[in-house]
């Protein structure tokens, strides 16, 4: 935690930030391009995700965080229950090398465990995979140039984003002090991304959409459903422990008089920072919430509503 009661001191609003600003600012920073340039930079681990998620279209990318809590549970653990074991054998060292035969040659030919084994293994590679990949994808971003800066930001404001770039500090020259991470940014490597819901939300989400027949006639894929289930609760978002790592950081926003959001698409997965702003400031602060799609405007006018914010804006961004 940074000594941010010597920050805030004398600065009156607060700026909170999406994805949506630095597409603003034209830079391909969309699930869409993060898509993009896995296909391009890492083709396995792209083909992973379609083996383990099915096919993957454009409201996938577009909900790429929520998209992570929906497993495909209809094929890929039938395909490891039914799948013959020295066929299974190949493709793990194919994909994984060593590592994969590691997890395969302590089962018997014929131990039911194994695909529940290989499910949780395979799931977990591929979380592995996907922040290793955003990490050197976010790297590779370009930024803006001095062309693009056209938002009148008060410099002399405290930020809040959760955006990994640095553009406030290299486009807008805001001091780093003034700005802080929630998701991690270039400097520290720490990115943080994942969906919201619980390990019974999914089960009550994948029960809806698939039949399934009786667990002990399955071979197994029952089981490889559960670990699918355990290793799609390490893709959750933190939210609730980085509001406790910058406890300080939001206890010092008593102050605020003013409130700015842009860029923002009020997912429900990122809504509990803005709802814990409001939590310090109070309800009877200024607030200026922005919008670029319809949808956004419609969820924006709902915070306002559900918060009680009796001073508030909506504005199109």
């Amino acid at each position: 935690m940074k000594n941010f009661d010597g920050v805030i001191l004398g600065m009156k609003k607060l700026y909170f930030l999406g994805n949506g600003f630095d597409k603003h600012h034209g830079m391909k920073c969309g699930y869409e391009n993060f898509k993009e340039w896995l296909e391009l930079n890492d083709n396995r681990v792209y083909e992973n995700l379609k083996r383990l998620y099915g096919d993957l279209q454009d409201d996938w990318w577009r909900n790429f965080e929520g998209s992570l809590s929906n497993f495909d549970l209809s094929i890929f653990p039938s395909k490891v229950a039914c799948a013959h074991f020295f066929e299974l054998r190949r493709k793990l060292k194919e994909r994984y090398g060593e590592e994969g035969l590691s997890i395969i040659d302590v089962y018997d030919v014929n131990d039911p465990r194994l695909p529940a084994a290989i499910a949780k293994f395979e799931s977990l590679q591929l979380k592995n995979d996907l922040n290793r990949n955003f990490g050197e994808w976010v790297k590779d971003i370009t930024m803006p140039d001095e062309s693009k800066k056209d938002c009148n930001l008060d410099t002399n404001a405290i930020f809040f984003t959760l955006n990994y770039t640095k553009t406030l500090e290299d486009l807008y020259k805001i001091k780093k002090e003034q700005v802080v991470h929630l998701h991690g940014s270039m400097d520290n490597k720490n990115f943080i991304f994942g969906h919201n819901k619980t390990v019974e939300e999914m089960r009550e989400h994948d029960m809806e959409i698939h039949m399934y027949d009786n667990p002990d006639d399955d071979n197994g894929e029952y089981d490889a459903r559960m670990a699918m289930y355990e290793a799609a609760e390490d893709l959750i978002k933190p939210v609730d422990r980085v509001i406790y790592e910058y406890c300080g950081e939001f206890e010092s926003l008593w102050n605020i008089e003013e409130l700015e959001v842009l860029g923002f698409s009020y997912s429900p997965i990122d809504l509990p920072y803005l709802e814990r702003i409001i939590d310090v400031t109070g309800k009877d602060i200024r607030v200026r919430l922005s919008w670029h799609e319809e949808k956004d405007e419609k969820e924006a006018i709902l915070f306002a509503k559900k918060m009680n914010l009796s001073d508030f804006e909506i504005i199109e961004y």
